[in-house]
């Protein structure tokens, strides 16, 4: 697991999700709140191959991914009891 900085724009729009993240095995998952105030995690499938180094840094990478993301719930232990 490699903890990253992020920023995701949807394609025609203005909205921009943007923070810190993890990606795993190639996917970056980022976490999230619902309008209900619900947790959950944010995932991004294969990101990391269409991922291209930014020219001129070391660490920063830039891609266009076309993907449907999915959200998986999260639900905090001391709630369930």
């Amino acid at each position: 697991m490699q903890k990253v900085v992020y920023s995701v724009s949807k394609v025609n729009k203005d909205e921009k999700l943007k923070g810190v993240g993890y990606l795993i095995e190639g996917n970056l998952l980022i976490p999230a709140t619902s309008q209900k105030g619900n947790l959950y995690i944010r995932m991004f499938e294969d990101v990391q191959k269409q991922c291209k180094l930014v020219p001129n840094t070391e660490n920063e990478f830039k891609g266009y991914v076309t993907v449907a993301y999915e959200n998986v719930h999260v639900y905090n232990k001391e709630k369930d009891h």
